[in-house]
């Protein structure tokens, strides 16, 4: 290998890491004052909840995820508080469901839709910001995650003043480890579907796919 490639690949690598370091700092500071876990009394009258989607199960061994677990009791403890006019569950159509009767099971009465169309981040974001434009909408999900909710909120929503999240324990199973790494990864994807357009996963509109849960 010549000096030439060398310096090549380490410009090449440096910019790399500098772009994914970068990344995650930018959109960790989205979440900065905006986590109401720990400050009760500054949680809005009549927000929406909105509870981002994750598997009950580990696909393969069937063991329950604490993080799914640990998320819905943080949805439930937020909607204890009597100040969630409305919850949304989005993600795939069956986390959509599972974490409605979760939810459900919980005690949680508040009504809930189903956004079944939530299959990233970005189209969760998306269709809350377009169905709810005046709302004050709060996120539920582990921190790493209410970081990057918000950050997209910031970016393609004039509601970013009225985005807020109320972050879920982080555990202590290996896959909660897991999936702050992966996070790690999907920081820098965020910046890179911002970049390019912003666009949803599906075919369905943004203004379109919520379902009641019946």
């Amino acid at each position: 290998m010549g000096p030439t490639l060398r310096r090549i690949i380490l410009w090449v690598s440096g910019l790399l890491s500098a772009f994914f370091i970068i990344s995650n700092l930018w959109i960790w500071s989205a979440g900065w004052g905006r986590d109401l876990r720990n400050t009760p009394d500054r949680i809005p009258q009549d927000a929406v909840l909105v509870l981002l989607g994750l598997d009950e199960r580990d696909e393969k061994t069937g063991k329950l995820s604490e993080c799914f677990k640990l998320r819905i009791e943080a949805a439930a403890q937020l909607c204890r508080t009597g100040k969630i006019k409305l919850v949304v569950t989005s993600g795939l159509n069956s986390q959509a469901r599972t974490m409605a009767d979760r939810l459900r099971e919980a005690g949680v009465t508040t009504p809930i839709v189903l956004d079944p169309y939530g299959w990233r981040t970005l189209d969760s974001v998306k269709r809350a910001a377009a169905v709810f434009p005046y709302a004050t909408i709060i996120y539920v999900s582990q921190g790493w995650h209410c970081d990057r909710a918000l950050w997209f909120t910031d970016r393609i929503s004039t509601n970013q003043y009225q985005a807020l999240s109320y972050s879920a324990d982080f555990g202590y199973e290996p896959t909660a480890y897991f999936n702050f790494l992966r996070d790690f990864l999907a920081k820098p994807k965020a910046v890179i579907d911002w970049l390019t357009g912003s666009k949803i996963t599906t075919t369905v509109d943004v203004a379109d796919g919520y379902k009641v849960y019946l």
